[in-house]
This record gives structure tokens, sequence and C-alpha cells, in this order.
């Protein structure tokens, strides 16, 4: 995906970020300090809207595939969502000033319940449109990860620009102001939906299948894993939007300076930003679950310092918000991640696979959450005196700013951390989960195809771990091998030789070498350590992406299932299949054998040099790429490590013997294990090496070294790449 496209995309969250921020942040502050609501009242209204903001969610979850329009389902909500949602959000913060109390509230209520359904119906479809747009994994983690920059970014800007206007809320014009600062948001947020829905494109046809909330209760009674996620969010999320409703009255009335709220969101957006870049590795250090832990943990404290800060102090205030922003990036990251987990257990315990309806569940209490924090920030303020619109508050008044910003969410956070110590799913549990679950896919797709019930394709003998059948039990059984090779391993050497020799098809890649060998080398070698950032800090910026993520996970087991199909199809009469995640979806098929083809780096760069025309520099960097991105697809369509060992009978380095050597020890292998699933007499070919690509001239290499052909380095890789790494479908 070209890198303009992802940018256009990140555009349209930019423009849900002007309004959405504005009211999450900068409405409670404008309700007291310019209408002349109480603090008490203000955050009445602020928690009943979050919480009607999570059935808007649902309601137009339920509803934006209705449309169908020949720019597609999703894109066109763009124009027709955004358009209310601007007008909405402009007559939201421009109460007029002769109204009565009842009639100031009146208008609030009502405008900001409007504005939060016409937010759903724009949100929505903008975050779903990331699947709709490529089918590639790696590239829609691209989209997802330029969204939270783009929110992060467009957080700290809005506060540089608006927070200023909060100085002096009793000058003349101040209403007025407020109205055309609006007006102008609203502009550009028009102007960026409009650019997004230019450059946006449904490429990927869309399910019509609906969330169905009775089978999501019954899957969700017997996942406590999600239970526990769940009521881990709510205080998690209201710790958090308690700081994001009284974040402007410490700027205003602790440090003394409306302004300074910048360089807060800013410090917040590092921190968030900084820890998501390091998720994968405190995952792998910590788990999700001691993870998610050690980040509520640098939360709490930062919302303690908050409580403790002197007056007029920006050092320590930013110091705060820096921890505030690592706690909630990690603990978003992660709670995100963990989510896709409790997807896995739920469909493992129940048999139901509820992507939507369990992101939308965790997504209604995530939003009851925010209504609490900022209902209960505010409620504290009004307990200790704080008085809307005064110039000054008292001593009394000022300790219940730093109790609502700093004590408040702190025992929330403690709260979320408790619940979570009890979160079940453990890293090993999950593999568990997920080995068992693609065992039983696999069945199932096998006893569909077959028209019998899954038990009928089920094996009681397990000592080789082998449980699936795909024939009946006695009749012929044709080999099948599944191979899996590095880059410049051999792999497409070797595999048709495999197949030749036990007289079953061979069964290539998605994209073969000689289509990628028409494309730009630039292209092969295009993915920077920017595109990599990107797909690290996936969702952790934002706080609006549940459903986005469910649109996304659902995709990605679509891709996975019809893989799995089209595997399971093409082994019907025997093979050797090359890459497709191979060795997962037939892992536990009885007579099968997977191999793993590997190489020392310094090897396989010196084959792809050799083949490509490419400097080692170059040839180096295309392998790590190639076998890096494989490896994030695998882990995104199936959950798993293809570079695992324990996922394969064999793995050879095939640096120190010949592709003909390597060969023969995997048919030796499989003769020796399976003597009886043959389903012919092997043809031995006259020339082993002439089943390589003939116009590459594997040979060539060992002449010009001065060695004979099969006796020493062994012939060079045919292949430009083992996979297209944009395909979600090719060899992983």
């Amino acid at each position: 995906m070209p890198r303009s496209k992802v940018i256009a995309y990140s555009l349209g969250d930019v423009a849900n970020n002007l309004t959405f921020m504005m009211t999450s942040m900068f409405l409670t502050v404008y309700m007291t300090e310019i209408v002349g609501l109480s603090a008490g009242v203000a955050g009445l209204v602020y928690g009943l809207t979050k919480i009607w903001a999570g059935v808007a969610d649902l309601i137009a979850g339920q509803t934006v595939d209705r449309v169908n329009t020949r720019f597609g389902h999703l894109r066109p909500w763009l124009l027709m969502g955004s358009t209310p949602l601007v007008i909405v959000f402009v007559l939201l913060f421009s109460v007029p000033a002769g109204l009565n109390p009842t009639m100031t509230l009146v208008w609030i209520v009502l405008l900001d319940a409007a504005f939060q359904l016409a937010y759903s119906f724009t949100n929505i479809p903008y975050g779903s449109l990331s699947a709709a747009m490529t089918q590639d994994p790696v590239d829609r983690s691209k989209l997802s990860g330029a969204r939270s920059i783009a929110s992060a970014i467009t957080g700290v800007a809005l506060t540089i620009f608006i927070a200023p206007q909060f100085k002096d809320t009793a000058a003349d014009g101040i209403r007025l102001r407020f109205t055309l600062i609006m007006i102008a948001l609203a502009v550009v947020a028009l102007v960026l939906y409009f650019i997004c829905f230019v450059n946006a494109r449904e490429n990927v046809p869309r399910g019509t299948g609906k969330i169905s909330f009775k089978s999501t209760f019954a899957m969700l009674r017997k996942n406590r894993p999600l239970l526990i996620l769940c009521s881990g969010a709510f205080f998690l999320l209201g710790a958090i939007f308690t700081a994001n409703a009284i974040g402007m009255y410490v700027a205003i009335y602790i440090l003394g300076n409306a302004s300074w709220m910048s360089w807060l969101m800013a410090a917040q957006t590092v921190g968030t930003i900084a820890i998501a870049s390091l998720v994968p590795t405190i995952t792998v250090r910590f788990g999700k679950r001691y993870g998610y832990v050690l980040s509520g943990i640098i939360l709490a404290l930062g919302y303690v310092l908050v409580f403790l800060m002197p007056e007029n102090n920006l050092v320590i205030a930013i110091v705060a918000w820096l921890l505030i922003g690592i706690g909630t990036g990690g603990t978003n990251s992660l709670m995100f991640s963990m989510q896709a987990d409790t997807v896995d257990y739920g469909e493992y315990v129940s048999g139901i696979r509820a992507e939507g309806g369990s992101y939308s569940i965790l997504s209604f209490i995530r939003k009851c959450g925010q209504g609490l924090g900022g209902w209960l920030g505010l409620f504290v303020m009004g307990l200790f005196g704080y008085v809307s619109g005064a110039h000054e508050q008292t001593e009394e008044a000022i300790r219940g700013i730093h109790v609502a910003a700093g004590v408040v969410p702190a025992v929330l956070a403690v709260i979320a951390i408790v619940i979570m110590l009890a979160y079940p799913l453990s890293g090993e549990a999950h593999e568990n989960v997920i080995a068992q679950l693609n065992e039983r896919r696999t069945q199932d797709s096998v006893a569909s195809t077959a028209g019998v019930d899954r038990a009928r394709v089920i094996s009681e003998q397990k000592g080789d771990g082998r449980t699936t059948l795909l024939r009946k039990p006695g009749g012929v059984n044709p080999p099948i091998v599944t191979i899996f090779g590095q880059r410049g391993s051999g792999a497409t050497s070797i595999s048709p030789m495999v197949a030749q020799m036990l007289g079953v098809p061979y069964i290539e890649q998605k994209f073969s070498s000689a289509e990628l060998a028409q494309v730009d080398e630039s292209q092969l070698i295009s993915d920077s350590g920017f595109d990599r950032w990107l797909r690290a800090v996936s969702y952790s910026g934002s706080q609006e992406t549940d459903l986005a993520v469910a649109t996304e996970l659902s995709a990605n087991h679509k891709a996975a299932q019809t893989n799995t199909r089209e595997v399971l199809e093409k082994v019907s009469n025997g093979g050797v299949i090359l890459g497709r995640n191979g060795a997962l979806v037939l892992g536990r098929a009885v007579g099968t054998m997977h191999i793993r083809l590997i190489a020392p780096e310094d090897k396989r760069a010196e084959r792809v040099e050799y083949q490509t025309g490419l400097d080692r520099s170059a040839a180096l960097a295309q392998c790590r790429m190639e076998d890096r991105i494989r490896a994030e697809m695998a882990h995104k369509l199936y959950r798993f490590d293809p570079n695992q060992d324990e996922y394969y009978d064999l793995t050879i380095n095939t640096a120190s013997v010949t592709y003909k050597q390597v060969a023969e020890t995997i048919v030796a292998l499989y003769r020796s294990k399976y003597p009886d699933n043959i389903a012919a007499a092997p043809q031995e070919p006259a020339s082993i090496d002439a089943l390589a690509d003939p116009e590459n001239e594997p040979n060539r290499e060992e002449k010009a070294r001065g060695t004979e052909p099969g006796t020493a380095a062994p012939p060079v890789d045919v292949d430009v790449t083992d996979a297209d790494p944009t395909s979600p479908e090719a060899d992983r």
C-alpha cells in the first residue's frame, strides 16, 4: 500500500479527533467556566452522554452495512455522517447567553447526545474501512498505526490552539469566539473527511453477517477472561477519562496557566507512543497480564504525582503526565491484544466466535467507564466547593481539584490492577487454545467438505500427535509434506524435487518466482523502519478503536479460513505444499510431515545476491524483510510463529548439503515414517537438478566457484522471494 494512501486514511482520524477530543477534554470546562453549570451537573451530563455513546455505537454498528452505493458500504458515511456531525458539534459549543439554567442544560444534553450518535455513524465505518481497503494484515496494521499517530498528534495540536482560550473565560465575546473556532474546526474536519473519502477504496468484499447478541451472551457466560477484562476496562477507562475531563482545571488552577495544558498533552503523547513501541518486548518479557499490571502501576503513580505536585510547577506536571501516557499506552495496547485472545478463548469454550459482539460489549463497558471517570471527577470537585466561573478558587476547592485529578483516578487504576491480577489466560494457555482451535477448524473444514460429522474425522491413534483424518481409515493415503523455508533457503527448488520423488503434485506458494521476478526491486525491499514502527503502535494512541479492532480481527480470521479451505482442497490427492501456513493447517493431520528449511543469513543473502543482481546489503535487507513480514502475517492470520521448531518434524540447514541431498533426506524420512502412504511408485527424474527453474541455471554458481554440481556448495536458490510480502495468502 502506498504511503500516500496510509496518510490519507489517517487524516480521517484527525478529522474524528478534532471533534471527539474537543468534547472529551474541553466540554466540561466549557460547561462550568463559560456556560456556568455547576461541576456536579457538568459531570452528570458528561457521564450520561458517554453511556449513551456506547448505545450509539451499537446502533451504528448494526446499521452502517445496510447502505450500499457505488462508493461502497463504508465510504459514503464519511460524507453522510460528517455533515450532521460537524453541525451539532458547532451548536454544542454555541450555547446562547440568554438561556436560563434549565434550557441551557437541555441544550447541551440534547446536542451532546446528537453529537455522540453522529460521531458513531462516522467513526465506526471509518474504523472498519481499513479492513475493506486491503486484505494484507501487515498493511492493515500500518493503517491502524498511522491512525494512532494521527490521533496523538491531533490531541497535542488541539490543546496548543484551544487551551489558551480558557485564560480569560469572562472576556467579552468569549461565546462567539468559541462558536467561530468550532466553525473553523468543522470546516477543517469536512475537508479532511473528503480527502479520506477520495483516497480510500473498498477493495475487499464485506460479509453481510450481523452481530448476534444472543450467541454473544451465550459465549460471554463461559468466557471468564473476557468478563475480567471488561471489568478491568471499566475502571481503567474511568481513571483515564477522569484525567481527560479534569486536566484543564489542573492547568488553570494548579499550574496557573491554561496554555501549559499543551505541554502536559505533549508529554502524555510521548509516553503513550514510546511504550506502545515496546509492548511486543514487554509481552515477551513479562506476559500480557503482568505487562498490563505493570503499565497500570505506572499509570497510578502518575496520578499520585498529580495529587502531590505543588502549584505552578510545570516540570513535575510534565513528569506526571509522561507517566500517565506510559500507563495509558501500555494498558490500552495490551487490552486490545488480550481482547483478541479472549475471542479465541470464547470460541474454544463455546464454539461461538464473536469478534463483533465481544468488542461491542467491551466498547460499551469502556464508554461507561469513560462516563464514570468524567462524572466522578467533577462530582468530587463540587464536594470540595468548586465554584463555576470564579476567577479564584478557595484552598479547599484547589484541594478538591488535586483529589479529583489525582486520588480518584489512582484509586480507579488500582481497582483495575487488582481485577486484572485474576486474568487467567496466560501466554502458554493461549498457545494451547490456538493449537486446539486450529486443529478443530481443520477438522470442521474436512467434515464440511465430506458431508460428515466432525467426530468422523478424528483419529483415535495419537501416538505421533496426528489426530485429524483427511481420508477414510484404511484407504489410500498419498503423501502430504508441508515445507516452510527462510528467504534464500532453497525451498522453491527443493519442494518440487520432493514432490517428484514421492509421486505427488507440487503445490507452490501463492505467488510464483516468475511472477515476483517482475516486481521492481525497490518494492521488494521497501519495508522501512518507519513502516515497522507504524505496525508496532497500532491502536495505541486512540481510545475510539474498539470496533475497528474487531473488524480487522474478523477480516484476518476470514482470510485464514479461506487459506485453510484452499490448502485442504489442494492436498486432497496428496502433495508437497510450500508455505501457506501448511504446517499449522495440516499440523495434526494423519499421514503428514512438516519440514522447515533454514540457512545462515550470509549464505541466504549470497544466494539472493547472485540470483537477483542486488548488492549484498540489499539482498540481506530483502531476506530480513521477507522473513519478518511472513512471520507477522502468520501471527495476524493464525496467531502463531512459523519459525518455532516445534511445529515441524524436521528442520534442515541447507547451507552444508546439496538441494538433492535435502530432498532425498525428506523423502527417506517420510517413507520410513509412513511406509504405506505411497500413492504410486515414485518416478525418479533423470536429473534431480533439472527440476529447478532452468532459466536461473543454479549450477552456474558452483561452476563459477570451481566445484562440480551437487558435490560442494548447494545450487543457488531459484526464487526471487518466497512470498509476496503484501499478500495475506502468500507463504508465511
